[in-house]
């Protein structure tokens, strides 16, 4: 919407004709769908009033009342000062002679054709409204207008210009239904608004923008304007005098920013120093930062940060955040760059790492802290730095401090593997070793707190007497536990490395070759193990089982020595030796059930899913059958 508002002002004679001129203000104010005022504009402008029945016979009151009444641009309160430039005008001499005037009058001038126009003005489409303006003033100015309209007009690129406005303008507000906006999309919508980004016309450019904005968010949207290079026609874009159309580029490279490929490109182009300039500027700081971030995940780039300004800028960024907690974009751009050891030089040069290890101990900031640990992981200079910190970072090891906080710190300790220090003392100093052996155990702590723990036992453990301590203490037990856990793990790849360090670890220790054999089998044969477990023994299965309670084979003994539980070639073996082959002739084993029409006293019989109940399913053996396999058909003669 559009808000005109005109101001009037001084009043004043004209200096050579019988005439009056007029200043006032006028006040262009667009407004949005709210109504309030988004962009404005002010222009001073003057209207002459020519009075050609003025004499010196004329009233002056009933002209002064006159002109005030047909002018609105002279407010009622002014009748005074009009009529006393009125009187003026009145006794004013005329600057030509009465024998001049004679002849002047006798040979009227025609004027030349075409006068006024012929300008060496060049028009322009995006100053369209101010020639529209002075279509409004004097015959001067109207000349003028109409001169600048016409030699936009004469030129067809203009006119497609203004047509494309208006149609592009209808089909956004149209797009709101995705519906439409997917009919639109097989009309090749996208490759039409990407080739419009060669117009040089500001208006359309934003609207052809926020077009692209919009659409990109759907991938094949996003894959169209892949095929058509939409980057290399935005990198002209930035930096741009027009705030809006910057903006809503930056807005557009976000949304694209997303892929891969498109961070790979825009990089190429050279968008990396274009976008790092913009971080100075308050208003696009935020957006370019966001950008930049995308583009540091890449490892690949990350290095290509180190020769712009971007990390004294950052750097000067969290130091002066004034905030406990620094910006999430801010924080997590800074940890992607620690990540390349060229950064981390920039990083810590002066007193960069003092400064940054202050405010963290300072906040307990855990993402600041997590910047920290990567920059402690680069080999090099920068990490002897850290010996003077190696206290302060023992320090905030307890039960007392946020769980997140204590893992980076743990991490950046474990990174520190620097021969000169003295890891013995640091852990009797801050009595680390009973915190390590606690948060190993099982279900004691979070998975991502166990790792650290686990990293920084063998970051100490290359200090030969840290690894003498840990042993009297007990730790090494607790680890070995938590490898049997992991044998048990979703991942394939930590089963295997798992499995094989458990088989290193029974080769030198005979007693734990045992417990991990024993643990083994309970894994593999887990299904068999907890429905033995669930199902209590009536008569029949004591019988088919022997007197014997079936707890000593699960918990006390030693299921691997139980020959009683498998099969040999002359048929079920039973405890008690009362059981022949010839009881199953009529009926068949399958999947370690008995099969048959007859049923069994007690317990024994079909349950409600049509399955045999009361004979225990077979455990599997060594070779890898299990109790949902096909293992044995033996149907007896009738």
């Amino acid at each position: 919407f559009l808000r005109r508002k005109v101001k009037g002002g001084n009043i004043d004679v004209h200096p050579s004709e019988k005439a009056l001129i007029v200043q006032y203000e006028v006040e262009a104010t667009i407004l949005g769908e709210m109504g309030d005022p988004m962009l404005g504009e002010r222009k001073e402008c003057q209207k002459i009033i020519r009075l050609k029945s003025l004499n010196a016979n004329t009233d002056i009151t009933s002209l002064a009342r006159k002109v005030v009444e047909e002018c609105k641009l002279i407010h009622p309160s002014k009748l005074n000062e009009v009529e006393q430039l009125l009187y003026y005008l009145q006794n004013r001499r005329d600057s030509l002679s009465g024998k001049e005037k004679k002849e002047k009058s006798n040979k009227p001038k025609d004027p030349p054709p075409f006068e006024g126009m012929e300008i060496d003005e060049v028009a322009n489409i995006n100053d369209m409204d101010e020639y529209i303006e002075l279509l409004y003033e004097d015959i001067p100015d109207k000349v003028r207008g109409s001169a600048l309209i016409l030699q936009l007009a004469r030129n067809p690129d203009n006119l497609e210009e203004l047509l494309l406005n208006v149609a592009l303008y209808l089909l956004l507000n149209l797009a709101e239904d995705t519906r439409t906006e997917l009919k639109m999309r097989n009309k090749n919508i996208v490759h039409m608004l990407v080739k419009a980004l060669d117009r040089d016309n500001f208006e359309l450019l934003i609207l052809v923008v926020s077009f692209l904005k919009k659409l990109s968010i759907f991938m094949e949207n996003k894959n169209d304007m892949v095929e058509m290079d939409i980057i290399e026609k935005l990198v002209k874009m930035i930096p741009c005098e027009h705030e809006d159309l910057l903006n809503i580029t930056l807005r557009l490279l976000l949304n694209l920013s997303f892929d891969t490929g498109l961070r790979n490109k825009m990089v190429q182009v050279g968008l990396l120093p274009k976008l790092t300039a913009l971080l100075g500027n308050e208003n696009y700081k935020q957006i370019a930062m966001c950008v930049l971030y995308h583009i540091s995940m890449d490892d690949r780039f990350k290095s290509m940060f180190a020769y712009t300004d971007c990390i004294p800028q950052l750097m000067k960024m969290l130091f002066e955040c004034s905030d406990e907690r620094i910006d999430l974009e801010l924080i997590s751009f800074c940890i992607n760059l620690a990540a390349n050891k060229r950064n981390v030089q920039l990083i810590c040069e002066g007193n960069g790492l003092k400064m940054l290890m202050k405010r963290a101990l300072k906040f307990k900031d855990p993402l600041l802290m997590k910047m920290i640990r990567n920059i402690s992981q680069h080999d090099g200079p920068t990490k002897n730095l850290f010996i003077d910190y190696v206290g302060d970072l023992a320090a905030q090891i307890s039960n007392d401090e946020e769980e997140e906080f204590v893992i980076e710190c743990l991490g950046t300790l474990a990174n520190l593997t620097i021969p000169d220090l003295d890891w013995e003392l640091v852990l009797k100093e801050y009595k680390l070793v009973p915190y390590l052996k606690d948060k190993l155990k099982p279900g004691a702590a979070e998975d991502d707190l166990v790792l650290e723990v686990v990293i920084m036992i063998g970051t100490v453990s290359m200090d030969d007497s840290c690894a003498a301590l840990l042993a009297k203490s007990g730790i090494i037990p607790a680890l070995i536990e938590l490898l049997n856990d992991l044998m048990h793990d979703k991942n394939n790849e930590i089963r295997k490395v798992c499995d094989n360090t458990l088989d290193i670890i029974a080769e030198y220790d005979e007693e734990w070759a045992k417990r991990i054999q024993s643990e083994k089998f309970r894994w593999h044969n887990s299904q068999w193990l907890e429905m033995v477990e669930s199902r209590q023994m009536d008569e029949s299965e004591q019988y088919l089982y022997g007197d014997d309670r079936i707890e000593p084979y699960i918990h006390e003994g030693d299921i691997l020595e139980r020959p009683d539980l498998f099969y040999n070639s002359d048929g079920l073996i039973a405890s008690e030796g009362a059981i022949s082959p010839d009881f199953f002739n009529d009926y068949h084993l399958q999947n370690g059930d008995v099969v048959g029409q007859h049923s069994f006293p007690g317990s024994l019989g079909m349950d409600g899913f049509g399955q045999p109940i009361g004979i225990i399913g077979r455990p599997a053996t060594a070779y890898g059958f299990r109790p949902d396999d096909p293992f044995y058909y033996g149907y007896g003669s009738r």
